[in-house]
Order: structure tokens, then C-alpha cells, then sequence
């Protein structure tokens, strides 16, 4: 049976794409598009062949999968698409097969009916871009993070003229550079000499420093992301080396987004998009490529999340109702209140994660659900420039030994052989490296953790004494953060403190962007009081599964001795004919 129009365009209005189309615009989509089913396990895109048509998932379930990979790359679902880049561009080739998983119905878009609905509806194109390069980006990047089956929908990087705004700049120095570069040469052939003076290599390496600095800014802009997938949203922050950040919200916690934008933001089509919870934390995308097509795309597969997780309630009231009242149905086990004892595990590495050579001088990172930071960089100088000091002299004085014929060595010890002083400079080197190394490892054993349930103070001396001091999430009552005195205000380090119950207080000291570990924090607190508040409703949910069953079965029971003496009533009443008959 044929889809009918205005079902279609219920349809339609769900999915972003179509995201700011009037009613006209929504009837011409929706009676241009072609119906087409596949039955499972039929191919409806294969790739490397040359597409025109994009299909929306109407209903059923597909696999897309990918030549040379042996897992699929996701699994799609109703209000779903796949194809969308070949509406957009001739004579593009297919980048994935997608394989029916069950009986599948899907509305097809041509790229000829594609065209024509753009002279009436342009704001379609925008919409197709803003998906097509998620997809594009995708294929490109993976993500070790990501839960199985779990769908990317949106990936972007910040803008690119926030990628201009940084290389701005180091292009400039670079230009001087070159400037004073060819000045100093065209005064060197004037007057007639072959060598160029100074000011050419001042010129040399101020080029080189404003190269490797625009490079650093290209790759720190390329290093953030922003993602969109079936059950959350995140923001990716990452400095090589140095700085790895993960925040996300759940999409089923999402309350509201709103899109803030400028007037040069208006002019480009770039914005921020503010992410709201219903915990009262705030996710910010800063400086999104189209945000207004971003946010509908959010909002789309927010409702969907709310959506799902209304009929997951369901489906557990009906299973909690199922196995109370339906007979032979095993109940599922109930939580076991009081102390459980556990089985003694190994001791907890609390520096598990940061034992990799991409972590050596990390500030912020993570690893699964918990996330680590050290100490600011700066702390790392202050505590090792002396170590540090101590080896550049000694090598130094090892250049100055072997270019030059005096003996700086020598001079000062007079008695030594050559044998003795080669000795004393290694032993002198050995030393300082260790002293170095001392103060790093001191450095970086000294880490504030914050995991989902709990946040840790810990610090290991590099002869192995640990200390830590742990306190529950559910016992936070204050989080505040102080950056003190210029160089902590230059450098963005400072110290966060955490007051607990009882009085007590945690310090994280010298922190990297200390608000944003207050919010970290934050963010996990409340995340953890949501969790507590689901654990309630759950139990209330039990609570009134058991309260329905128990007035079923007495409403059953009461029935059934109401009708015990209508039935002794019917068989009494033939006996009494009888009876009176005989008589």
C-alpha cells in the first residue's frame, strides 16, 4: 500500500534535512519522492558504483559496510538516510555498500528532482552540505572511544576562518621574514658581495620560527571536533602533547540549544551552539560551520533519544507487570540490600593511563570514564630548570672543548688526566640527568583523577610513598577555583578547591584551565545525581508494578468468593427440583 502525503510529510518533518521548509515546500518533497522496498539481505547501494538518489529510511533496518573492513560501519534505522552526497555532485561513486537487514521501505530522492526542489526550497543545499562533509570527515577519522553500534551523525571542525584568524599572524611574521630576507640579499649584489650579511639570517629564522608556528596553529585547529551521535554530544579539544579534553552530553539529558551568533558570524554562516542539560550543565560549540543546520540536526536526534527512552519505559513497566501477573513468568532478580562481601581485586595503577610516551607531558587526559590531570607545565619548568641548567652547561662546555683548542676542563683541573676528565663530565651529566629525571617523574606522579562516582588526590614520590585522598561526588557541597598573581593569569593555571562534606577540602593545585576542571567536576556531580534520581524511579516503577499486581490478584480473589456462592446456588437449585418433584 502506497504511502499516502500527508503521512509522508509527517515523515519528513522529523528528519533535519528538510529543516526550515513551509508547507508547500514540504508537499513538493514529499510528492516527488519514489517509493522503494528491498527485502532482506538485498543490496540497495553498492559500492563503487555511480549514484543519483538518496533514500530515507522509512522503515526496517540497514548495514552499511565498507570493502576491507571486517566490522560494518553502522546500522540504520527509520528516519535515517544514506546516499545524500550523490544528490549533491555527478557522477560520484559510491562509498559504502548498504545491505538490507530486514524487509526495508525507503523514499528515494533523485538528483534531477533534487535540482529542481533547490529553485524552490535553496536552503535544501545547505542542509545535504552539512551531512555530506560529517560523512566525508568520518570516513577519514576514527575515534577509539566510541560505544559498538554507536552512529556517528554529525562531525565538523570549528569554522575556517577561525583557522585564518590563527595563521594570521605567523603569515605576517613570515612575510617580514621574507622581506628582510631579500632586502639583506639585494644589498649584498649592490655592493658587490657574494656573502649576505647578518640581517639574512636573522630574516632565516624568523621564518622558520613563524613557519613552525603557523604549522602548530593549522594542527591545533585540525585537532578539534565536534561530534553528533545517536546517543550523545561531545567536544573534542586536543594540543599535541599536551592537552586532551573530551566533554559530552547525553542526548537524552539535552533540555534545550540555542545559536548564538555576530554580525561577521551572520555574514559567514558560522555561530555558537550552546547545549543546555537537565542538569543544569552547559556544553558549548564555539565558532560551528552552519550552526542553525548543526542545531536542527541535534534537535532531530534528540527528540529521537527521548523518543526511544519513552518506549524503553514502557517496555519495562510491561516487563515488571508481565512477570508479576502473567503465570510462569520468572521474575527478575531484586538487588540484594545490606553488605555484599567481593572478592579481594588487584590493587588499583592509579598511572595506568598516563604510561605512554604521548602522555609524558600531558596536563589533561583520559581513559574510558576517567579523567586525569597533572600539574601546568610551567610547575614542570620550575621544578627542573636547575637539572636543566646544569646539562646545557655541560654541553657546552663538551662544544666549547671539542671546536675550540682551549680546555675549559683542564684549566680548572689541573691534575686529571684526559681519562679522568672524560669521567668526571659524564659522571657530572649522568647526575644531572638523574636529577632531572627526579623531578620530572616527582612532576608527573603528582595527578588529580575524577572519575564517575568519586574524585582523587594522589601523589607518589619517585621512591614509590603514595598518598591519596578520595572523596565521594555525592559529598560535594562547594567548587570554587582561584588563579593568583600574574604568571598564574598569563600561563591560564590555578588551584581548585572542592569542599566536602564534614568540612574537608580538596585542593586540585596548579591546574591547567582551572575552570574547566571545575566543570568537569560539576558536570559529573550532577551527571551522578541524575543517575541517583533514574535508580529512584526505577525502584518506584518496582514499587508500583507490585502495588498493581497485589490489587489484581486481590481484586481476583474478592471475585472469586463473590462467586463461590452463586455457583453453590446453581448446583443446590436442580437437587431442590428433584426433590420436590419426588414428592
Amino acid at each position: 500500500m502506497p504511502i499516502e502525503t500527508p503521512d509522508r510529510i509527517a515523515f519528513l518533518t522529523r528528519i533535519h534535512l528538510f529543516h526550515d521548509l513551509n508547507e508547500d515546500q514540504f508537499n513538493a518533497v514529499a510528492e516527488g519522492l519514489d517509493e522503494r522496498s528491498f527485502r532482506a539481505g538485498e543490496e540497495i547501494i553498492k559500492e563503487g558504483e555511480a549514484g543519483n538518489c538518496s533514500y530515507l529510511i522509512y522503515s526496517g533496518k540497514v548495514r552499511v559496510t565498507r570493502k576491507g573492513q571486517e566490522k560494518p560501519l553502522a546500522t540504520l534505522v527509520a528516519g535515517d538516510y544514506v546516499g545524500e552526497e550523490s544528490v549533491l555532485a555527478k557522477r560520484r561513486r559510491r562509498t559504502a555498500t548498504v545491505t538490507a537487514v530486514e524487509d526495508t521501505l525507503t523514499l528515494a530522492l533523485t538528483r534531477e528532482y533534487f535540482r529542481q526542489l533547490l529553485k524552490e526550497a535553496p536552503a535544501l543545499r545547505a542542509n545535504f552540505v552539512v551531512t555530506a562533509n560529517s560523512h566525508r570527515l568520518a570516513r577519514r577519522i576514527h575515534f577509539k572511544w566510541l560505544q559498538p553500534d554507536e552512529v556517528i551523525y554529525y562531525l565538523a571542525r570549528k569554522h575556517p576562518i577561525m583557522l585564518v584568524r590563527a595563521v594570521a599572524v605567523p603569515v605576517l611574521l613570515g612575510l617580514l621574514a621574507a622581506i628582510v630576507m631579500f632586502a639583506s640579499y639585494w644589498n649584498s649584489l649592490q655592493w658587490s658581495k657574494l656573502a649576505v650579511g647578518g640581517s639574512w639570517f636573522a630574516g632565516l629564522a624568523i621564518g622558520v620560527i613563524a613557519a613552525l608556528w603557523g604549522l602548530w596553529r593549522w594542527i591545533d585547529w585540525g585537532n578539534d571536533y565536534y561530534i553528533v551521535t545517536d546517543r550523545r554530544v561531545l567536544w573534542l579539544e586536543k594540543v599535541v602533547g599536551i592537552y586532551d579534553s573530551r566533554q559530552e552530553a547525553s542526548l537524552s539529558g539535552v533540555q534545550r540549544i540555542n545559536v548564538q551568533t555576530d554580525l561577521t558570524g551572520q555574514i559567514l554562516d558560522y555561530g555558537n551552539l550552546i547545549v543546555r542539560t537537565i542538569v543544569g550543565s552547559t556544553l558549548t560549540l564555539q565558532n560551528v560551520d552552519r550552526p542553525y543546520q548543526a542545531a536542527a540536526l541535534i534537535e532531530e536526534h534528540w527528540k529521537r533519544s527521548k523518543e526511544t527512552s519513552h518506549k524503553m519505559q514502557e517496555e519495562e513497566m510491561r516487563k515488571a507487570l508481565s512477570e508479576r501477573l502473567v503465570p510462569g513468568q520468572a521474575p527478575r532478580p531484586k538487588p540484594i540490600l545490606g553488605i555484599v562481601a567481593k572478592q579481594q581485586g588487584k590493587k588499583k595503577d592509579y598511572y595506568k593511563s598516563q604510561r605512554s610516551i604521548i602522555n609524558l607531558f600531558r596536563m589533561r587526559f583520559e581513559q574510558f570514564t576517567t579523567v586525569t590531570y597533572r600539574k601546568h607545565i610551567f610547575v614542570l619548568f620550575a621544578q627542573t630548570w636547575k637539572a636543566a641548567l646544569v646539562m646545557f652547561l655541560l654541553v657546552g662546555i663538551l662544544l666549547f672543548e671539542v671546536l675550540t683548542d682551549a680546555s675549559f676542563f683542564a684549566a680548572l683541573f689541573t691534575s686529571l688526566t684526559g681519562e679522568m676528565l672524560v669521567a668526571l663530565w659524564v659522571l657530572l651529566f649522568v647526575g644531572a640527568f638523574f636529577w632531572w629525571l627526579y623531578e620530572y617523574i616527582d612532576w608527573s606522579n603528582d595527578i588529580f583523577q575524577v572519575t564517575p562516582d568519586q574524585i582523587l588526590d594522589i601523589d607518589k614520590t619517585p621512591l614509590g610513598l603514595v598518598t591519596s585522598d578520595i572523596a565521594s561526588l555525592d559529598n560535594i557541597l562547594s567548587i570554587e577555583y582561584k588563579r593568583i598573581g600574574i604568571l598564574e593569569l598569563l600561563f591560564n593555571y590555578g588551584t581548585v578547591y572542592i569542599t566536602v562534606g564534614g568540612g574537608k577540602q580538596m585542593a586540585f593545585e596548579d591546574v591547567f584551565n582551572p575552570s574547566a576542571v571545575q566543570e568537569d567536576i560539576e558536570r559529573r556531580r550532577l551527571e551522578r545525581v541524575v543517575k541517583r534520581d533514574e535508580q529512584r524511579v526505577n525502584e518506584e516503577r518496582e514499587n508500583i508494578a507490585d502495588w498493581f499486581a497485589a490489587y489484581y490478584h486481590h481484586e481476583r480473589g474478592f471475585r472469586t468468593e463473590e462467586e463461590k456462592p452463586d455457583e453453590t446456588k446453581k448446583e443446590d437449585a436442580p437437587d431442590g427440583g428433584e426433590t420436590q418433584g419426588m414428592m
